[in-house]
């Protein structure tokens, strides 16, 4: 009886799901929902975490993966995973060799299984994500993510503001733990003034999200007027918040990919075809500019003069306001590791957060998360996960390139000129808002740069893959 029930559930199920359009609606339905739920948990992670169960916090830090983990089991029941990209096998793949390495070093390394169930989530989890967000989204929602990201950075404004304002230890900045040791620890700016984390956990996740809502408030700005999906004062009144948000938020890492987002902006504007729309948007950059200026020597005056002190000085040991130096060496830092760690590395998740707060001190500092591949996985295997990182960035450029052309909607480079440095060289294994955003944003990158042909007969849920350069 149990192997009839086995093979009536691979013949249901995987290899011919259900048929019944309404069953496939309602599933896909399903499927587009727990996607947007996972990404308005990256966002609200943090309210759960600081302020309303506090002392679940360590355990909410995995609160994204079931739905994670409940999107693969529908793609499967959908048959979204047929025909798949080959860059998500590359993935697999990588991953069935990193989980067999995980067993050797958990039998033989007596490194704890936590650690490496750790490690493993922050390397390989993820990945199927995107590829599966490509296939199960359409452009259309995408569009509404945009929209409720951007509502959501206006009272997201004034609780940076009071955060920078606010002591390190007082609640809206450390949260509501009663153990001192489930309080976070805030980052100072200069002086008295802090660095905002917004409704995340740790500044990074604010620095990510001001960054991409500016790209999508420029891909606004793109838009035809009755294509907008924000219009009127609503539009300024975002535009606002979003310039408050950089302003106050004391994160020279939000200054930077800001930065790349406008040069990747006015690069999507021109490959697109836009010009009308670019020669506008850049005139609205100068305003927001002026605007900057005014709120720097007002109102943020105190938020801002700090951030120019911290800069300044941290400029001394950097190489100067662009920290060539700084980001010189976290390109080459993986160099010096590679001497110093074993074959097969110091076990996958040793170099991660929670190694450093449950085990001790790791045998090597390792900051930058080149150096934390090479330490966790070995020279080789490091390697490797490097070069499959580096794949992924030049594929979803050349892939975006090319749809901004052929769609002539900058969307695709805006996007990707967010999302690239975080593949390339941001901390997407050791830092879980990063790895949130890295995957996520990948995932709407690949969406924005879909390209289906008109004259497919098929249905589009098993047609999205085949777009290819």
């Amino acid at each position: 009886m149990e192997k009839i029930t086995i093979m009536y559930f691979k013949k249901s199920y995987l290899k011919n799901p259900p048929c019944n359009p309404q069953f496939l609606g309602k599933k896909k339905q399903l499927l587009t929902r727990i996607l947007i739920i996972i990404y308005v948990l990256l966002l609200t992670e943090g309210i759960l975490r600081k302020w309303i169960f506090p002392e679940f916090g360590r355990v909410l830090f995995f609160i994204r993966d079931p739905f994670v983990i409940w999107a693969y089991w529908l793609g499967l029941r959908l048959n979204l995973w047929s025909r798949p990209h080959p860059l998500f096998l590359g993935g697999l793949s990588f991953a069935i060799i990193a989980l067999l390495l995980a067993v050797y070093e958990a039998f033989f390394e007596e490194i704890s299984p936590v650690f490496i169930f750790y490690g493993f989530r922050n390397y390989f989890l993820y990945i199927p994500l995107p590829f599966l967000m490509e296939r199960a989204l359409s452009k259309e929602q995408l569009d509404k993510v945009a929209k409720w990201t951007l509502l959501y950075s206006i009272p997201m404004a004034p609780l940076c503001f009071l955060q920078t304002i606010s002591p390190s230890d007082s609640p809206i900045n450390a949260g509501f733990a009663q153990d001192p040791e489930l309080a976070y620890k805030n980052l100072g700016v200069y002086g008295e003034i802090q660095r905002a984390s917004g409704t995340f956990t740790f500044v990074l996740g604010l620095s990510l999200f001001i960054a991409s809502c500016l790209g999508f408030f420029i891909y606004l700005l793109f838009k035809n007027k009755n294509q907008k999906f924000l219009k009127g004062f609503l539009t300024w009144i975002v535009g606002g918040a979003v310039l408050v948000n950089i302003l106050v938020s004391g994160s020279r890492m939000a200054f930077i990919l800001c930065f790349l987002v406008l040069v990747g902006s006015l690069i999507a504007g021109l490959r697109s075809g836009l010009i009308k729309q670019s020669i506008n948007f850049i005139i609205v950059l100068v305003i927001m500019a002026i605007v900057s200026v005014f709120f720097s020597l007002t109102i943020f005056s105190n938020i801002v003069g700090a951030m120019q002190e911290r800069w300044t000085g941290a400029s001394e040991n950097e190489g100067g306001y662009l920290m060539l130096e700084r980001i010189a060496g976290d390109l080459i830092r993986f160099i010096d590791v590679m001497d110093n760690v074993p074959f097969l590395g110091f076990g996958i998740g040793t170099a991660g957060n929670a190694y450093t707060i449950l085990q001790g001190e790791q045998s090597l500092y390792v900051e930058d998360d080149w150096s934390r591949n090479i330490y966790e996985l070995g020279p080789l295997f490091g390697l490797l996960y490097l070069a499959y990182r580096f794949s992924l960035v030049i594929y979803l450029g050349l892939r975006c390139w090319k749809a901004t052309a052929i769609l002539k909607n900058p969307l695709p480079l805006i996007l990707y000129s967010f999302v690239g440095p975080i593949l390339f060289n941001g901390q997407i294994t050791s830092q879980g808002t990063a790895n949130g955003y890295g995957w996520i944003f990948t995932g709407f990158c690949l969406v924005a740069s879909r390209i289906i042909p008109t004259s497919s007969p098929e249905r589009p849920y098993n047609t999205l893959f085949r777009t290819m350069l």
